[in-house]
Formats: C-alpha cells, structure tokens, sequence
C-alpha cells in the first residue's frame, strides 16, 4: 500500500501549473505569468528571461540594455521573442502587464515607436 501512495503522490506533485525546479536551486528569475516557460529552469539551466527594465534615454539596443545589467542578450531567447516594450517606466515594473514583444538581433536598434521601456530577454547566471 505504501509504494501506492508514494507513486500517487509523486504524479500529483508533477502535474503543478509551474515546472519542477530541475537542479537549479532556486536561482532562475522567471519573467511571470503572461511570459510562460520564459526564465525557467530547464534540464539544470536556467533559461534567458526579461531583467529589468531600461528607458529609452539609457539605451538603444539589447546589446546594452542586458550589457547594463552584467549580462549577455539573447536574440528570440524568451518564447521567441527579444525584447517587450511598455508605454511607460511604471509599466514595465508592473508584473501584470503583458507589453508587444519582438523578435529582433539584440544588437539592433529597439523600435521604441510610442514606447519608452524595454525589458529585453538576457541570459541567466
């Protein structure tokens, strides 16, 4: 009887909304809901995921904006995408709201277009 429970309880624990923790320990920095899969631990790695957000004024390209925060851009390294622009500094910070992604280089130039924050998909330590 007791192999049974273990096995039951080992099949429920899989089936959570978020994936296992693979051998990462905690250390990935998963993008949120509206970004699934992006940030994760995936086989032991923790995948590219969105960092913190910079404004227009900082920077141009994802090259910099990751450079910036001591990290290395992933070109279409966050469910295919680049880079999420947000109409504002204040909604970019805000983990709620979803801004248009885009799949670019990183060293690109980022189409700000009405936007002025970025959050660009960078790799993971």
């Amino acid at each position: 009887m007791r192999p049974r429970v273990l096995f039951v309880l080992t099949l429920l624990a899989g089936c959570g909304s978020r994936p296992l923790d693979s051998n990462c320990d905690g250390m990935c920095q998963p993008a949120g809901a509206n970004y699934p899969g992006v940030g994760e631990c995936n086989a032991g790695v923790c995948t590219p995921t969105y960092l913190e957000c910079a404004v227009q004024s900082e920077v141009s390209t994802c090259d910099e904006a990751c450079a910036a925060q001591g990290s290395v851009c992933v070109a279409g390294g966050c469910g295919g995408n680049t880079y999420a622009l947000f109409a504002s500094l204040s909604w970019c910070q805000n983990p709620e709201i979803k801004g248009p992604e885009r799949e670019r280089e990183c060293n690109e130039p980022i189409e700000w277009q009405f936007s002025s924050a970025v959050k660009c998909c960078c790799e993971q330590e």
